[in-house]
């Protein structure tokens, strides 16, 4: 347990995440909501708690199921975000500046939200890209006294996005594996790991 430990464990301290960061989950996680996941974080506040998105689950289920047909004609792809409110519809987007009341989402480059005839008229037009814009249905959160717990118990590595198309475009546990080749030697040792290793 402890030699296996050495190889695929987290190798170094993390440092508290921050909006616009990702959560890369470590290979062990017998969670199967969160397995090999990578979470955007949209708020992390020490009194208020901590928000993030999985990026990398995407549903059988498209946006026009969910909404009135007659307010989505495409069908969409849908995003499970987390385990809570999956009654909320979130999305986030590179469109800050064509959709009124969007929240940056640190310095990721990233929109959260925003006027929601706006964005319906976008994905019903001919300007509509599926690689600027993405929908959840779901969010995670913790308190932050939570998640920084689960980080000090070596879950989740924290790193910083360098490729805004790929969070976008992210739809399963490829994803996941194409964020380990980018946190550098001490970890690529992952994705040799078969899902069904353990600790244990």
């Amino acid at each position: 347990m402890k030699l296996f430990e050495q190889i695929f464990g987290i190798k170094k301290l993390q440092r508290e995440p921050k909006a616009g960061d990702l959560l890369v989950v470590e290979p062990f996680l017998d969670e199967e909501y969160f397995e090999r996941s990578v979470v955007l974080m949209l708020e992390h506040n020490t009194q208020d708690g901590c928000v993030g998105l999985i990026l990398n689950h995407c549903s059988d289920i498209k946006l026009n199921q969910l909404i009135h047909k007659e307010k989505c004609t495409a069908p969409i792809p849908l995003y499970m975000g987390g385990p809570i409110g999956h009654n909320q519809l979130l999305f986030i987007h590179t469109l800050g500046d064509r959709f009124k009341n969007s929240l940056p989402i640190g310095n990721s480059g990233l929109y959260l939200g925003g006027d929601t005839d706006e964005v319906i008229k976008y994905i019903n037009s001919s300007d509509y890209d599926e690689r600027c814009i993405k929908f959840f249905s779901g969010y995670c959160a913790w308190t932050a006294e939570q998640l920084r717990n689960e980080i000090n118990e070596k879950t989740w590595v924290v790193t910083t996005p360098t490729d805004i198309m790929g969070m976008l475009s992210a739809r399963d546990k490829s994803y996941w594996n194409e964020i380990v080749e980018t946190l550098g030697e001490d970890y690529r040792v992952w994705s040799l790991c078969p899902p069904e290793a353990s600790f244990n």
